[in-house]
């Protein structure tokens, strides 16, 4: 029981940043110019994009669609769309958007990496754009940019960069797509040196609703570069983001796995980790509860990106009694991004609350996920789910490190008092009876945790976008000028609405209500 806890302790970070694999060959066969009688399919055959097409009765599509992270985005859509290029996405929306003029009940996905959960990256009714031969990874030492395409995983970002001496500001997990990942803001193993991974981005590639390319940057469409760092999916098609690249150096990654009944020292540690990150500011730590099996345990990965072992920063757990020996690897990021995966196969459901980092407050929310876990536990049996517990700190002093390079939309919301990121995921094994049980318990706890935390003093209204869960409202969270501010960038550069009402997953700024 000890192994299988622990492993799943390591490879933990799946849930972090829940935004396709990147081999260019396989593409379909399908080249046939006959009509579908599926109107958005058959205006992409006639703008010409027929050997992109997959359809249900083509032998690529079924394994597609199974490669989809979790099961409850696994959707079937009339066809897939794959375009190779930027210009073949130009082709490819503006084909959908006006092809039938939108009549009939269909509307468009966009998929990047599939990891993402929600309605955000597939369709039932509709046609998905799927990027996955927009899989390019490239490195300009003259610049220092590397430019990475949407459809990419991060372990393969990592690889190919290693091959240049650079990183750059990524997922943890390897499994992890790029594009949704960056659009929601991006938690990373640098964030107490370099901010989210959006604030990294020193360009966007963005096709537009109506099929023009364009790039957003502190110089040219400054407005959409700003809107784009955290805004989600709202104002175009991202094709590439050329990043600032770091230096490639080993990392020290550490796990370590604790008895539930130190649930008071295991806080501290976080609280005071948090309050003094901006210090240790090259060590990064992810605090994890585990509920599998029907046992409750606790855990850290522990990072040094300097590839210090057995860092300081993390002296407090080290005091905590183990459960297992301290494990910890030096390696290069692209490896343990490798070795940070978890498979997928099962009905997955996160969501997420900020906190001031207050001890109160996150042993409140130990408690509560136990007592989630119980009931879930004695409704379904405790061996057709595990749920997940993850504290990471977010200091005040991130939203410093985001102004200087140029704002995103959601980072003033910590500049007040250091924080923490909360988020639960359940992932259950069964059917989808199962799933409506356990999503109904865990918005339970997301209201009384809410509650308690307004109560006491606790709350911090940011709802972060890449962990939010179907029924939140993370855009909505942001500050009020922010809010005000993407409103006002949909308007300009999608002036009819399309992307807002064709291209209806994910969480679209026009549904957030005047403040």
């Amino acid at each position: 029981m000890l192994r299988v806890l622990k492993n799943m302790a390591q490879m933990a970070t799946t849930i972090l940043a829940l935004s396709s694999p990147t081999n260019a060959s396989g593409l379909s066969t399908n080249v046939s110019s006959a009509l579908t009688g599926f109107p958005p399919c058959d205006a992409l055959i006639n703008a010409g994009l027929s050997d992109r097409l997959l359809f249900a009765t083509d032998p690529e599509y079924s394994p597609r669609i199974a490669s989809y992270w979790a099961l409850n985005t696994r959707r079937r859509p009339y066809c897939l769309i794959q375009p190779h290029t930027a210009n073949e996405v130009s082709t490819a929306i503006t084909a959908l958007l006006h092809g039938n003029n939108g009549a009939g009940d269909w509307h468009i996905a966009v998929r990047a990496g599939g990891h993402n959960l929600g309605s955000s990256n597939n369709i039932e009714s509709g046609v998905t754009i799927d990027l996955k031969y927009l899989n390019r990874t490239t490195y300009d030492p003259i610049t220092n940019i590397a430019s990475v395409s949407p459809g990419s995983k991060w372990q393969d970002v990592y690889a190919t960069l290693h091959q240049y001496g650079v990183v750059v500001t990524g997922g943890r997990d390897g499994d992890v797509g790029v594009g949704g990942f960056l659009l929601g803001g991006g938690s990373t193993y640098y964030m107490a040196q370099e901010g989210f991974g959006c604030d990294s981005i020193r360009n966007f590639e963005v096709v537009l609703v109506n099929g023009s390319i364009v790039n957003a940057n502190r110089g040219t469409n400054a407005d959409l570069w700003r809107a784009l760092k955290g805004g989600g999916s709202n104002f175009g098609i991202v094709t590439r983001y050329d990043m600032e690249a770091l230096e490639d150096k080993l990392i020290a990654r550490g796990t370590r796995t604790m008895a539930a009944n130190y649930t008071t020292q295991f806080v501290d540690a976080v609280v005071d980790f948090t309050d003094t990150q901006q210090r240790d500011d090259d060590n990064a730590l992810i605090a994890v509860m585990l509920h599998v099996e029907g046992e409750d345990i606790l855990s850290t990965i522990e990072v040094n990106t300097d590839g210090v072992e057995n860092s300081t920063a993390f002296d407090k757990f080290s005091h905590i009694p183990q459960l297992s020996p301290f494990s910890q690897t030096v390696e290069p990021l692209y490896q343990a991004a490798a070795n940070s995966t978890l498979p997928g196969d099962s009905w997955a459901l996160q969501t997420t609350l900020t906190f001031k980092n207050t001890p109160d407050i996150l042993i409140h929310a130990t408690k509560v996920q136990q007592k989630f876990s119980a009931a879930l536990q004695a409704s379904i049996g405790a061996e057709n789910f595990y749920t997940i517990l993850f504290f990471q700190p977010l200091p005040s002093f991130l939203a410093s490190i985001s102004a200087e390079r140029g704002g995103n939309m959601f980072a003033d919301n910590l500049r007040t008092d250091n924080a923490i990121l909360w988020t639960a995921g359940v992932f259950v094994y069964t059917n989808q009876s199962d799933f409506a049980i356990a999503q109904a318990y865990m918005y339970e706890m997301v209201a009384e945790l809410e509650s308690y935390a307004m109560e006491t003093g606790a709350d911090n209204q940011l709802i972060y976008l890449n962990y939010a869960g179907f029924a939140q409202d993370p855009l909505g969270s942001y500050p009020a000028k922010d809010v005000e501010f993407m409103k006002g960038v949909a308007a300009r550069y999608d002036p009819e609405g399309r992307f807002q009402e064709r291209i209806p997953g994910g969480f679209k700024i026009s549904r957030v209500g005047e403040r």
